[in-house]
Order: C-alpha cells, then sequence, then structure tokens
C-alpha cells in the first residue's frame, strides 16, 4: 500500500510544472511586503519564483522554513506552497495571536477545507453551520466521557495488538511497521467512532484504512491541479467513490440500531449515547441521510487518527534502533501494571513513556507548520504585520520545538529529557510545546490520544523486543511539502521478550 502511495506522489511532483501550467491559480492577495523564502529569484509575482519555490518546499519544506527563520529571525516571510503563497511567523507573540484569533478575522474553518481536502474528496461541506454542530459534538462527548471512552478504546487496542502481534515467538517475526501499526490504532479508534462489534469488522476497518489513503493522495492531486483534472481522478482513477458506496453498506445496521434505539427510549443517558448515536440524533435532513452521515463520520476519522498512528511509529523507529532503552522502560512500566493494571490511573504514573513519546513527537512532529488560518478581511496584527483578506498564514514549528535556548542540544533524541519536568507531560500545551495546537483550537482528544499512545507503548516494551529490520540506525523520514511521515516502507523485527537484556 506505501509503496503505491510513494509512487503516486512521486509521480505527482513530476507533473507539477505541466498541471500548474494548465491551472491559472486565483488572484492572490499582494504580499510584496513578505520576502519570499525558497525562491532563487525573481518578485513575488513571477512565475518562475513561485514555481521554483513551490518545487523546493514539496522535497524539502523543513530546510525552506530553516533558511526563512536563520535570515528573517521573527519577521515573518513567505513561502510557495503548492498553488498559494503562505505567510508564515516564526515570533512567539505573533503564534499565540493566530491561535486566539476570531473566527471572522482569521479562519481556521476556511484554512482546514483547503488544508484537508475533504469538501471535494468525501463532499462535505465543513463552512456548514450542521458541520459545526457536529464538531462541537465530537469535543463534547470526548470532555463528558473520557474515563469511559478511554477504558473502551484501551480494551480495543490491546484486542488489536493481541490480535495482529500476538504473543510473540522466541524467533524474530518482521512486519511493516507503519502498515501494521495503521491497522491496529484503526481498529482501536473505530471502537470510539462507530463502537462494537463494527470496530471489530476487518473489511470496516480495511475500508477505512483505504479511504484514508485517497483522500489523502487526492488532497494532493487537488491542490495542484485543474478542477477538471481533479474530478477524472476522483470519478475515474481512484476507488474512494466505491469505498464511500461499501463503507455505508456496512454502516447501515449499525445506524439503523441507533435510530432504533432512539424512537424506543428518546431520553437515553448521557453517559451511555456512543458517538455514532450522537451524529445520528443530531443529524437532519439531507445531512441525516445514510450516505451523507457515513461521508462525517469518515471525515471525523481522517481529522483525528492519523497523528496517533505517525506518533506511535515516530516512537516505534527510535525504540527499534536503540533497544537498549528498553529496559528503563521496563524498569518503570512493570511494578506498575502488576499493581495497578492497565488502566487510565496507571498510565498517568508513566513518567518514562510519556517522556520518550514527547521527546520523539518534538523532533518529528507530524508537521513543519502550524496554525493554519486564512485571512477573511484585511487584518492588522498587534505589531502591525497588514494580512491582506484571502491570504493564508501558518505558524512555523520547529523554531518553537528545537530552539536550543529551551533544549539542550534540541536536535539529539534523548528519551528522557522531560522526566525533571514532570508538570510538563505530553498533554500540557505550552508557547514551547505545541503539538496540540494552542488557544481556542487546541485539540480536544489530546488527553485521549495520549492515553492510548502511552498504554500501547507501554503494552509493547513489557511484551516484545523489538529492533530494526536489516539495518541499525532509525529509518529516515518522509517528507513531503509541509507533512513528516514516518518512514513508509521501513519494517521492524519483533520476538516474545526474553529474559534477558541483551537484544541481539
Amino acid at each position: 500500500m506505501y509503496s503505491s502511495l510513494r509512487i503516486v506522489l512521486l509521480l505527482t511532483s513530476a507533473v507539477i510544472p505541466v498541471l500548474v501550467f494548465l491551472h491559472k491559480r486565483p488572484r492572490a492577495p499582494n504580499l510584496d511586503t513578505f520576502p519570499s523564502v525558497g525562491c532563487s529569484f525573481g518578485p513575488s509575482g513571477c512565475f518562475n519564483s513561485f514555481y521554483l519555490g513551490a518545487l523546493r518546499f514539496l522535497v524539502d519544506a523543513p530546510g525552506v522554513l530553516q533558511q526563512g527563520y536563520e535570515k528573517y529571525g521573527n519577521r515573518p516571510f513567505k513561502v510557495a506552497t503548492m498553488l498559494r503563497w503562505t505567510v508564515v511567523f516564526t515570533d512567539p507573540g505573533r503564534m499565540v495571536e493566530i491561535a486566539n484569533a476570531a473566527e471572522e478575522n482569521l479562519s481556521f474553518r476556511e484554512a482546514m477545507k483547503d488544508i484537508m481536502s475533504v469538501d471535494d474528496t468525501l463532499g462535505i461541506n465543513v463552512g456548514s453551520a450542521d458541520h459545526d454542530l457536529l464538531a462541537e459534538l465530537l469535543k463534547s462527548h470526548v470532555t463528558r466521557n473520557a474515563v469511559k471512552i478511554c477504558g473502551e478504546v484501551q480494551n480495543e487496542m490491546l484486542t488489536s495488538l493481541s490480535s495482529i502481534l500476538g504473543r510473540g515467538t522466541d524467533e524474530w517475526t518482521t512486519i511493516p511497521a507503519l502498515g501494521t501499526i495503521n491497522r491496529i490504532m484503526a481498529q482501536a479508534w473505530q471502537r470510539f467512532f462507530v463502537g462494537s462489534p463494527l470496530c471489530c469488522d476487518s473489511e470496516w476497518c480495511s475500508l477505512v484504512i483505504d479511504i484514508h489513503k485517497d483522500v489523502a493522495i487526492l488532497g494532493v492531486i487537488r491542490r495542484i491541479a485543474p478542477s477538471w483534472v481533479f474530478r477524472f481522478f476522483v470519478r475515474m482513477a481512484s476507488n474512494l467513490e466505491r469505498n464511500i458506496d461499501s463503507a455505508t453498506v456496512l454502516l447501515r445496521p449499525a445506524v439503523e440500531a441507533r435510530v432504533r434505539e432512539l424512537d424506543k427510549i428518546p431520553g437515553l443517558d448521557e453517559q451511555k449515547i456512543d458517538l455514532l448515536t450522537r451524529l445520528v440524533r443530531r443529524s437532519a435532513g439531507e445531512d441525516g441521510s445514510l450516505r451523507n452521515l457515513t461521508t462525517r463520520l469518515l471525515g471525523f476519522t481522517i481529522a483525528v487518527a492519523s497523528t496517533p498512528s505517525n506518533t506511535f511509529t515516530h516512537a516505534l523507529y527510535y525504540l527499534a534502533a536503540n533497544p537498549e532503552l528498553a529496559q528503563a522502560l521496563r524498569d518503570e512500566v512493570d511494578p506498575i501494571v502488576r499493581r495497578d493494571g492497565w488502566n487510565i490511573q496507571s498510565e498517568d504514573k508513566l513518567s518514562k513513556i510519556d517522556s520518550f513519546l514527547k521527546e520523539s513527537a518534538r523532533i518529528n512532529g507530524v508537521s513543519s507548520l502550524g496554525f493554519f488560518r486564512q485571512a477573511m478581511r484585511d487584518i492588522s496584527l498587534s505589531d502591525g504585520t497588514l494580512l491582506p483578506k484571502g491570504c493564508f498564514v501558518a505558524v512555523s514549528l520547529p523554531p518553537f520545538h528545537l530552539d536550543s535556548t529551551t533544549y539542550e542540544a534540541p536536535r539529539e533524541f534523548r528519551p528522557f529529557r522531560f522526566l525533571d519536568h514532570p508538570q510538563c507531560g505530553m498533554t500540557t500545551v505550552t508557547p514551547q510545546w505545541l503539538y496540540f495546537g494552542q488557544g481556542k483550537h487546541t485539540c480536544p482528544a489530546r488527553f485521549l490520544l495520549t492515553h492510548q499512545l502511552k498504554v500501547m507503548f507501554a503494552y509493547m516494551v513489557s511484551t516484545y523486543d523489538i529492533r530494526i529490520a536489516e539495518q541499525s540506525s532509525r529509518p529516515p523520514n518522509f517528507i513531503f511539502g509541509e507533512g513528516i511521515v514516518p518512514n513508509l516502507s521501513a519494517c521492524i523485527s519483533y520476538r516474545r521478550r526474553q529474559p534477558t537484556n541483551n537484544v541481539p
């Protein structure tokens, strides 16, 4: 699956010049006051300047952003990202201002429509009032039922781990790392989204993974292709429509069961209602049709479920490349689990696991850019920076996560860096830790996500010996634009945990 994804992305980047030539870019706001980074020549309105910058950003976004930061410090600059200029900020003060800006000034929703591409690919109107209502529903459901949800997702995740990996044998077994983690995560997160027994249905989980892959590929194509080319890809060159049809068929019994339950007992106990029931109860009219409900559910799944898979695999690569670190983690995990079992209380005590995961996420992340917003009108920030209507803005994350004034040897992986700062756990949002965002759009599911990551990582550490297959160093990340993805093709080997500390 991932080799085909790599091929599609490489082919996509190869035809950028043709597609950019065919597709007349919409008139861009005047951004001449912001210096360009990543372009070798020409003013900001020059086609060649934009194309060269877009091509370089596509293959080396971290390098482009680092160049901008080194040259301009905390001054904003602009980079070419696919079909538009994006104004990039590195100043902590502007980061906080952007994070807390009113939606009618700097719109998170409009930026996400473009970044995630679910409007065109899944046919979801992200800008509708109903979609906002369902997004708030997702947040409130997590907040009200955190302990119950954590327990359910944890149990499903452990079941999925046992089913896919088993208890292991004394011989090494080699598996594709990211693909396997995606399968485990898909089943665990579907317990949250659709409940049992559908979350255990291998066909449903496979469809969710395939649809996620289709949307990711089509999202890239949408950004660089003329609309008629994109429509062709959606209808003729991808399996997305067929996969959504199949998912709708599989979801029908679960939706009908919720409808019958709601008709029978209108005043259901809020603590016993799962997310799918809430979505069915709150959807109405056209948005309540089975297919639209399916696409909305899939849209939420895509928005939430990719981050834990990538985050976990990044950390797993560090562990597999440094198996000697496992014993220090086991010294923490084993007594806690023996005493308290696998639950939310024991997870909270896993400080070394928390530090390991946070350090991995600090260095790698899932993106070089965050806090995407679109200016809905001409905006003047508090420092006098003028943002014209229609421009896209973002915050460069490496200056915060790789800041030498905050972190000693910031590019070096130190798994227990945060042990001396237990108050700064993975879920704690600070100006130096932006993994889950900041301000009004801070990730509402970060506690659930972190719980799942810590329990799953602790389980694998305590149950298996793990090493990198066929190499000794950590596999390099796959960079595509601002996206930072764990190596797509790397494999790990695992076996039943041995009584010795030495892993050959």
